[in-house]
Order: C-alpha cells, then sequence, then structure tokens
C-alpha cells in the first residue's frame, strides 16, 4: 500500500541546497525562505496522485521522486526528479491546479514543501523565479517525450541501465536504495523480469544490486548499455541555469 504524505511539521531555515532554487538571486530565495518547509520523503510514498488537487509544491533535496502514467492495471514511469528540479511544477506553471499523473517517491529522502498559494504569489513578483521554473520544466518534457520511443523501441536492459544512472545523477551518489517493485514499475515489467535483467548487470560486473540497495560499479560500463536517450536527457540537464553561489 502507498504511503501518503503528511503536511510539513518543522520549518526550516535552509540554504538553496538544490539547483532550481540555488540559480535564484538572494533576494528572490530571501523571499520565499520563509515558507519552504521541510519533509521526509519514505520510500513509496505518493506526493500526488491523478487529478488529485495541488496544494504544495516539492523542492527535491534528496532522493528521487519519479512521475509515472497510470493505466488501468499498471503504472509505467516516465520521468524522474531529483534534486535538480521540484515535483509537479510543470503542471502549475501550465496553469493546472490537480496532477496530471502519479508521483511516487522511487528513492527515499527530503524535499523542501511550499503551499501553492506562495509560489503562484513568488511567480508573480519575481522574472526571475519564472524563467527558471521554465527552463526546469522544458527539460521535464524532454524526458517525458523521450520515455514515448524508449518504451517501445529499446530494450528492458537498456532502459533499465538508463533509470540506474538517472537515479544516480539525481542523487549524486554511486550508491543508492531503490526497491526492486518500485523500479519494476518504472520499466512497466514484472519483478521476475527485472531480477534477471539485474542479475546479468551484476555479472557483468556493472552494478551490485543487495536488496534495495544499487551500486553503480563501473558507470561507463553502465553508460555503454543505456539507450541513447539516457544521453538526451543528461545533456538537456546540463543547460539548467547554473547556482549564483557557484
Amino acid at each position: 500500500m502507498s504511503i501518503r504524505i503528511p503536511a510539513p511539521m518543522t520549518d526550516r531555515g535552509s540554504e538553496p541546497k538544490r539547483r532550481l532554487l540555488a540559480a535564484l538571486s538572494d533576494r528572490d530565495f530571501l523571499r520565499l525562505q520563509p515558507h519552504l518547509q521541510s519533509v521526509s520523503l519514505p520510500r513509496g510514498s505518493v506526493l500526488f496522485d491523478v487529478d488529485e488537487p495541488l496544494r504544495r509544491l516539492y523542492f527535491m533535496e534528496t532522493g528521487v521522486a519519479a512521475l509515472l502514467t497510470m493505466l488501468e492495471n499498471r503504472a509505467i514511469g516516465v520521468a524522474a526528479v531529483g534534486r535538480e528540479g521540484a515535483v509537479d511544477i510543470h503542471t502549475l506553471l501550465l496553469g493546472g491546479m490537480t496532477s496530471l499523473g502519479r508521483c511516487q517517491v522511487l528513492v527515499p529522502g527530503s524535499a523542501l514543501a511550499l503551499e501553492v498559494s506562495w509560489f503562484r504569489d513568488a511567480l508573480d513578483s519575481s522574472p526571475q523565479l519564472r524563467a527558471v521554473c521554465e527552463a526546469y520544466t522544458r527539460t521535464l518534457l524532454v524526458q517525458m517525450l523521450q520515455a514515448v520511443p524508449c518504451n517501445k523501441l529499446h530494450t528492458v536492459e537498456q532502459r533499465c541501465a538508463r533509470w540506474l544512472l538517472m537515479c544516480s545523477d539525481r542523487t549524486e551518489a554511486d550508491t543508492f536504495e531503490v526497491p526492486r517493485q518500485g523500479l519494476a514499475e518504472m520499466l512497466g515489467v514484472a519483478q521476475p523480469t527485472l531480477t534477471i535483467v539485474a542479475r546479468k548487470l551484476q555479472s557483468e560486473g556493472l552494478i551490485w544490486y543487495r536488496r534495495n540497495a544499487v551500486t553503480v560499479v563501473a558507470r561507463q560500463g553502465l553508460e555503454n548499455v543505456a539507450c541513447e536517450c539516457y544521453r538526451i536527457i543528461r545533456d538537456r540537464y546540463r543547460e539548467l541555469p547554473a547556482p549564483t553561489w557557484v
């Protein structure tokens, strides 16, 4: 059963650690800071479900949230959001008030939550915030569009390598926690199929997968296995605005 995320409990005066927030000027970030609240994101928890009203925006701090499209009997992953972005920001920028799909935590972590009303006020008063959010949304849409041909044309092994690399990129770590059930759902395959693929990648010395922990052992080798979609998405994300404090 999916876990629902509670309302934020703890105020947090955080520095702009995440890339999207870090790209803001000090003035724009300090305007948002009092309204940012820390939340924990347990593995498998649901931030939004299909057609659910959006009340909070989540700027990811650690971990990875997956955006899924819902079919009658299963869900398939179409995008991953890590510390470079925020969950369901594309819906709000397009004027929507309800989620277009399900957002579920794939790799456990934490986020800074912001009430939607405060986010909309900030967008109206900060052209820079709007520009940064629009830049991120364009990269997210590339990821979503790439999922269509990827799921049709590429093998489970190629797609599995892509998702593992994306999780590594978004956690900025070679070792991260991702459950087999969650990864199988992202790929739209049964767990036994994922087990076969994971064992193959492990036997080739590319990853180490024990229980829910994955370690990328040979990154270049894993990139060689991954489909071209990984490189297309990676290169687009590298074009995002740089942090102002770098």
